[in-house]
């Protein structure tokens, strides 16, 4: 079975990937709720389910990004997080199944209660914990560590940035798009007027919005931001976005000619709160009333995003519209009850 990005734009099998997940996620309808927002159709896609070790978001990205560490001969992984990430969880589980050593440089954030049980998911999967007193000690340490690996293995190590947001790791969301065109071909719902996302290191609502240009849906993408501002460079949003075009366009030339600031992406603030990591009054409604939907969300990432699409449609802004929520939390692993934090 080739990827759906490959379907349509075969010249893109000879991007270096590896199978991690188990896609498609499906897409299921929410009757109950969208009744209960006011909203026409509400679907969620399951990218909670997206992967047997762990599941969410971060394993589209992994699966492009650990992929060229295996074709590059790499031998080991840098990345980044805070302490409770997700995004390190997922690439200590799956870069030890594909053989490789990870290393994670963690900053501080606020503590919550499934923060721990990341940290302990870390270590069982053989990640090397790096702690930095400051987001802006992240990047040297990851310097020296590069530096420090490289003369020991003799073979630098990919160095993966925050959330897995780079050229390659966004194309694991254009494939997503194409994942859900499929999708919407075969009927599983109507093309979505909306699709609400986190919007944090900005690579899976940027690569989604891409991606829904490139086969041609009209969907609006709505990020919804859950880290400060200053922490996503929108200049370097953009060059990613622009790197990941040149690299599918240097692989099959009928990818179109995407421009950053034509895509259908919306970043929506006023949903963070105090800061990273923090519970919102809105946030903590939100999970509550996806749980009583069978949803499984927490306050860090998809609460907020969830509060945002249920403030939308409070507002009548959602009235007639059909509207995907994108789960990025795994429900794979942990808990099966709300978790108030990440």
């Amino acid at each position: 079975m080739t990827l759906p990005l490959c379907d349509r734009f075969p010249g893109t099998k000879n991007l270096a990937h590896v199978t991690l997940g188990c896609f498609p996620t499906p897409v299921e309808s929410v009757p109950e709720l969208a009744r209960l927002l006011g909203i026409s159709s509400f679907f969620v896609k399951r990218d909670d389910i997206s992967g047997r070790a762990y599941g969410g978001n971060k394993v589209r990205k992994l699966e492009f990004l650990l992929g060229q560490a295996l074709a590059e001969n790499r031998r080991a992984l840098i990345t980044f997080g805070a302490v409770g990430s997700n995004h390190v969880r997922a690439t200590a589980v799956y870069g030890r199944q594909v053989g490789l050593q990870v290393h994670a440089v963690l900053a501080p954030q606020p503590h919550t209660p499934y923060l721990d049980a990341n940290l302990v998911a870390d270590r069982a999967a053989g990640a090397t914990l790096h702690f930095v007193e400051s987001y802006s000690l992240a990047l040297a340490r990851g310097t020296e560590l590069r530096d420090q690996i490289t003369s020991r293995d003799g073979v630098e190590p990919l160095v993966i940035p925050f959330g897995g947001t780079n050229a390659r790791g966004i194309i694991g969301f254009v494939n997503a798009a194409c994942e859900l065109a499929g999708q919407v071909a075969a009927g599983a719902l109507p093309e979505p007027d909306l699709i609400y996302v986190p919007y944090g290191s900005a690579g899976t609502a940027s690569g989604l919005a891409m991606g829904l240009a490139a086969v041609g849906l009209r969907t609006c993408v709505i990020g919804v931001r859950v880290v400060p501002a200053e922490s996503t460079n929108p200049v370097r949003t953009r060059r990613v976005m622009e790197e990941a075009v040149t690299l599918l366009r240097e692989l099959d030339g009928s990818f179109p000619m995407i421009r950053p600031e034509s895509v259908a992406l919306e970043v929506r603030d006023g949903f963070l709160g105090e800061e990273y990591a923090a519970a919102t009054p809105e946030s903590l409604e939100a999970v509550a009333l996806a749980a009583a939907h069978n949803i499984h969300l927490e306050t860090t990432y998809t609460g907020k995003a969830l509060a945002a699409l249920v403030a939308d449609a409070r507002a009548g802004k959602l009235a007639g519209k059909t509207v995907l929520f994108w789960n990025t939390y795994s429900s794979t692993s942990g808990p099966r009850k709300p978790v108030y934090g990440l």
